[in-house]
């Protein structure tokens, strides 16, 4: 699919979920600007919202993006291939094309989209320790979609501390790709 209609139905998806997340942001293709997209990246931080019991007592969180995926996926036409707590894949059907939603939190928001966004060899080099080519320090390591140092998870709230963690500059999606000779296995 051209970028221009991708764009358009990315950003309809966006702002259909905006209401019942703290924060989501187009990722993939999209918003690296490719000429032709294959599916439709978004990636999001869903309201959670406090349950009480019939006592009135506190019985945890529940996400408001889960509680509204049932209308979201009638009234986008589709339906769910992959309906996992982190992450979904939709069919839109009358798009043809399929969304794939990642469901992070505050912080991991950073790591996520930036790994997200891609490509994927890039996504590959930043997370693949430099020992072995990659931009990922010695000290640290990817555990559950968390950078950990020292057996602790670091925040990384925004792409920004993600990419400073690792003494990157920030680019710009569209410029972003893995260095020459980086290859996945």
């Amino acid at each position: 699919m051209e970028h221009k209609r991708a764009l358009l139905i990315a950003t309809n998806l966006l702002n259909d979920l905006l209401p019942f997340c703290e924060r989501a942001e187009i990722a993939g293709s999209v918003r690296r600007q490719k000429p032709e997209v294959k599916d439709i990246e978004i990636v999001v931080i869903p309201k959670m919202r406090k349950v009480l019991d019939m006592f009135g007592s506190d019985s945890g969180f529940v996400s408001e993006l889960q509680e509204k995926m049932p209308y979201l996926l009638g009234y986008w036409n589709a339906y769910t291939i992959k309906n996992g707590e982190k992450y979904k894949q939709i069919s839109l059907n009358e798009h043809f094309i399929k969304l794939d939603l990642f469901i992070v939190n505050v912080e991991t928001w950073g790591y996520q989209l930036a790994i997200r966004t891609g490509p994927a060899d890039y996504s590959h080099w930043l997370v693949t320790p430099k020992k072995y080519g990659g931009a990922l320090h010695s000290y640290a390591r990817i555990e559950n979609a968390r950078v950990i140092v020292n057996g602790k998870p670091i925040q990384t709230r925004e792409e920004e501390e993600f990419f400073d963690f690792l003494d990157l500059p920030t680019l710009a999606p569209e410029k972003r790709a893995a260095p020459n000779g980086f290859k996945t296995k």
